[in-house]
């Protein structure tokens, strides 16, 4: 009668797997079945209402960001502009910058306060030609 718990919980035990390193590694066949990651988001989804396309040295845009600034001016007196410079990598962030700061300057001559004029830079890899992008908020 005394070898009757210990043959049952002998044979309670035959179901059971030792635990060692494969129980807690990930099945190979897990890596194989992941989902692509998302496609990248745009950096920036408005519509630009100006872009100057800087594949020439030095584009004529005074003229054309002139009207498209009074034409954002009356629909509304306080709107605010974000002028983005726009290149292909940042090693040469100081042109952008002043190229940025000159759209900047042109908006301000058409009575723009500096305050409502926001300057902003960033990289795009996948343009051919550096570009100043002009928002309204």
């Amino acid at each position: 009668m005394r070898l009757l718990p210990i043959v049952l919980a002998l044979l309670s035990f035959t179901g059971c797997a030792l635990i060692d390193q494969r129980t807690f590694a990930p099945a190979p066949e897990a890596k194989a079945q992941t989902p692509p990651p998302p496609p990248a988001a745009a950096i920036d989804p408005r519509t630009p209402l100006v872009t100057i396309d800087y594949s020439l040295p030095s584009p004529d845009y005074g003229e054309l960001l002139h009207d498209a600034v009074r034409a954002a001016q009356s629909r509304d007196e306080d709107v605010q502009y974000d002028v983005v410079a726009v290149m292909q990598d940042m090693s040469n962030a100081t042109q952008g910058q002043e190229r940025a700061i000159g759209v900047m300057r042109a908006i301000m001559r058409d009575r723009v306060p500096a305050s409502r004029i926001h300057l902003g830079l960033r990289a795009d890899p996948t343009l051919t030609a550096d570009r100043v992008l002009v928002y309204v908020r």
